[in-house]
């Protein structure tokens, strides 16, 4: 079962880092993917640019308007994603316990060819 796991963390966090606490982090994720790939297929992944590179595009049924930096001041933000294939939700709960402190959103993902 595929399943979106979406990283969000307060970016000030990493700027305030020092060496160690970032090969600490790094090896967090290889401990993860290594998880992952043990029990099922990390199908994807990726660390997102900083928020305030974001562009937000919305839209309704007359207009567009795009907008330059995130849509909602929060103090975490999307830092970044990870696509796994994995068994079952408990598989995937044991392999973001590895991950650094994040607050981790997990989504099942809707198999199309099964509507």
């Amino acid at each position: 079962m595929r399943f979106v796991l979406l990283l969000h963390e307060d970016e000030q966090v990493w700027a305030r880092a020092g060496a160690t606490e970032r090969a600490d982090h790094v090896r967090r994720h290889d401990a993860f993917s290594e998880a992952v790939r043990a029990r099922g297929e990390l199908v994807g992944g990726e660390a997102l640019s900083a928020v305030a590179a974001a562009t937000t595009v919305r839209r309704d049924a007359e207009s567009t308007t795009v907008t330059e930096g995130p849509y909602a001041e929060t103090v975490e933000q999307l830092g970044g994603f990870y696509v796994v294939d994995l068994p079952d939700l408990d598989a995937v709960l044991e392999a973001v316990a590895l991950l650094p402190p994040y607050s981790v959103e997990v989504r099942p993902v809707v198999d199309l060819d099964d509507r």
